[in-house]
């Protein structure tokens, strides 16, 4: 049976076996930036070669620190890119080296790809032995002295992946088997709730058809024509109601309003659960079947969303795919939207739709609801299809008064909550800020293993120009004299500075340095970092202060302005570095719920103490691993990534040790079959958000 056939079985397994052990694509690792890196980066579909690829111009170097117990294998294929070589000429050289322990260079593999005559798109295949010393691994494209006029100048490395013998292969899930389907008295009724207010006809019927024809049977639709006066609308919402037993219509005479409208359909449901459902949009046919499955397997849910995409003319403009349930992220972004299905005897007890937040009114109804409960589950497939036309919110700015609105709503759940903070739009329309108040007082330690005093000089002045002022630096070194003086000379006075002697082990140090605090919160440094935002430690300090949360990371970036660090995802156990690589405006726009965070953490002593602490055999994935055991510890372990706190750490020094990649995978898939947070829709070699 071949692989496409395993996959249409329900609960297969799929295990790659290209070569024995575990595949680890170097997509996944973190590579060196610097400027010989500037011409190479991942790629998706580049000329319609499939797959992650990694596209390099003539002079580039791409080179993966690696850390090893044993030999292992590097595989892939490596070609011009199928449009150039054509009509090209000339040719390039590829290779493959790797650097020894002590400073040596080795040829592992080389290739001539040759454009004049005519080359061949397949390119080479290499396969190549690592040695177990090897430190790190280069990619590189040469160019021959003299280019042809019309010569070829970049390459294409095809999936390059290591291959660990001794790691048991990651497996990989591709879905699983639907339960059995409910029984007539487990099985929910869910009501959709449809405000209607003259929509083009076509999509009124086309949105009622959705509904008729789901492939679950116990639903009612809950019709409020809301004053429309087009007569063809109300005799179709007429005709509906009278065919249809499942129907139910009310007419308002007059407008009154979306909130209204919705609040009307509801006192028409009787549904265990509703499920919002606008006049000009679609359900996919198994939507509700998949919403009863998740309610019967999980009876107590409050809340299911799943993943939608927006369409026009038949056509998919963009797919939504979601987090798993993210209370800071929505506090800054309305992202759990359609198809959105709440238990109806909640809805109720929150109030129903508030007309004062009509446009965004189900932004604030969802605000409300996160307040008693967290029982929230995504669906993490597109089971609502929202139409783009001229007077729909997706089909641009047709609703400002919505995105004007939605600052109020927050400002309100924040106090309803007892969380002080200020609510400010971002960068977008529906982005927002939430800018906590932080006590002056509130005291925070930063803890950090440190030998070289260059790079500490340059972060300590940045420490000392943030206005929180309650902070002081505890930091593990065995190069005091040459410490205090940096720290003098960035305007450290003494009473902010602690000296401990250093282990030797980076990370034990760290762990030493921050057991040594004794401040009520804690910033956790990998190594010394720059502060780019003038707030950036009140930013992090208002999150890690908050209930719920245990860690609280930055955006790092690299002195060229890449991204060093923008949050962890762990789909398949294995760090995805989010965006790593990529130019500082890829990250995540708003606070984001996340995995884990890395390189800086603050986390609040609490935290820190019922975690205990690093744990040094994880080395450069301690505060990974911290993040993950945090989150084992459900809702009050979140971490999430704040995105406009920025730092930039100038000597990254990524070790990509493998035995420890496999110590976090088979510690973390013992608890998760993915990542929550980031969806199952995206690609695992490489964490950028790309869909599969």
């Amino acid at each position: 049976m071949n692989v496409g056939s395993l996959r249409k079985r329900a609960g297969a397994r799929v295990r790659r076996t290209e070569l024995d052990g575990a595949r680890l694509p170097i997509s996944a690792l973190r590579s060196v930036l610097d400027q010989r890196s500037s011409g190479a980066h991942w790629s998706m579909h580049p000329d319609g070669v499939l797959g992650r690829s990694i596209v390099m111009d003539a002079g580039a170097v791409y080179t993966v620190p690696i850390a090893l117990a044993n030999s292992v294998t590097l595989s892939g294929r490596v070609m011009l890119l199928p449009h150039d070589w054509i009509d090209g000429a000339d040719r390039l050289s590829a290779k493959i080296t790797s650097t020894a322990r002590d400073g040596r260079d080795d040829d592992l593999w080389s290739a001539t790809l040759r454009a004049g005559d005519r080359g061949n798109p397949r390119g080479q295949g290499f396969r190549c032995a690592v040695p177990f010393d090897a430190v790190a691994i280069s990619l590189t494209v040469i160019a021959p002295a003299q280019l042809a006029p019309r010569g070829v100048t970049r390459a294409l490395w095809r999936e390059p992946a290591l291959h660990d013998p001794r790691a048991r292969p990651v497996d990989v899930f591709t879905g699983g088997a639907r339960g059995p389907l409910p029984t007539a008295s487990s099985a929910p009724v869910i009501s959709v709730l449809t405000p209607v207010h003259d929509p083009p006809l076509e999509m009124l019927q086309e949105a009622v058809a959705s509904v008729l024809g789901q492939t679950y049977p116990k639903w009612e639709l809950c019709l409020v024509d809301d004053g429309s006066r087009d007569p063809r609308v109300k005799a179709a919402l007429q005709r509906y109601a009278a065919d249809e037993p499942r129907v139910k219509l009310l007419e308002h005479g007059q407008a009154q309003g979306i909130s209204s409208a919705t609040n009307s359909a509801l006192e028409l449901a009787s549904g265990d659960y509703i499920a919002l459902l606008d006049h000009d949009d679609t359900l996919s046919p198994e939507a509700l079947q998949q919403v009863a499955d998740r309610l019967i397997s999980d009876p107590g849910l409050d809340m299911v969303y799943s993943d939608e995409d927006v369409v026009a003319d038949g056509a998919v403009l963009e797919r939504h795919a979601k987090p798993g349930w993210s209370p800071e992220h929505m506090r800054a972004l309305m992202y759990t939207c359609h198809l959105g299905v709440y238990r109806r005897s909640m809805a109720q007890q929150v109030g129903g739709f508030q007309s004062r937040f009509d446009g965004c009114q189900d932004y604030d109804f969802v605000l409300r609801l996160m307040e008693r409960t967290d029982r929230i589950a995504h669906i993490p497939q597109i089971l609502y299809h929202w139409r783009a036309h001229p007077h729909s919110t997706a089909g641009g700015d047709a609703k400002p008064y919505a995105y004007l609105a939605q600052p109020g709503a927050i400002s309100e759940h924040l106090g309803r909550a007892g969380v002080e903070a200020d609510v400010q739009f971002a960068n977008l329309p529906g982005l927002h800020r939430v800018v906590h108040r932080v006590d002056p007082g509130l005291t925070v330690e930063i803890a950090l293993a440190c030998e070289d005093p260059d790079t500490l000089r340059a972060a300590a002045h940045t420490w000392n120009t943030q206005p929180h002022p309650s902070w002081r630096a505890v930091i593990a070194t065995n190069n005091h004299t040459q410490i205090t003086d940096a720290l003098h000379a960035a305007g450290i006075p003494d009473q902010r500075i602690t000296l401990i002697d250093a282990d030797p082990d980076p990370t034990t140090a760290l762990h030493q340095a921050a057991q040594h605090a004794t401040a009520t919160h804690l910033l956790l440094m990998q190594a010394p970092a720059i502060g780019l935002t003038h707030d950036w430690l009140t930013r992090l300090l208002g999150y890690s202060n908050q209930d719920g949360i245990a860690a609280a990371g930055p955006v790092i970036l690299a002195p060229d302005g890449r991204i060093q660090q923008a949050g962890i995802a762990l789909p398949e156990g294995i760090p995805l570095h989010l965006n790593y690589g990529q130019p500082a405006a890829a990250a995540q726009p708003v606070v984001y719920n996340l995995s884990a965070v890395s390189g800086v953490l603050a986390t609040s002593r609490t935290s820190y103490e019922r975690l205990g602490g690093l744990r040094p055999e994880y080395r450069e994935l301690a505060l990974i691993d911290y993040c993950v055991r945090a989150g084992a510890c459900g809702n009050d372990g979140r971490t999430v990534l704040v995105p406009d706190a920025r730092l930039r750490i100038e000597a990254d020094r990524p070790i990509n040790d493998l035995s420890v990649i496999w110590r976090l995978r088979d510690g973390w898939r013992q608890t998760h079959t993915h990542d929550p947070y980031y969806n199952r829709a995206y690609r695992t070699d490489r964490g950028d958000f790309i869909a599969r």
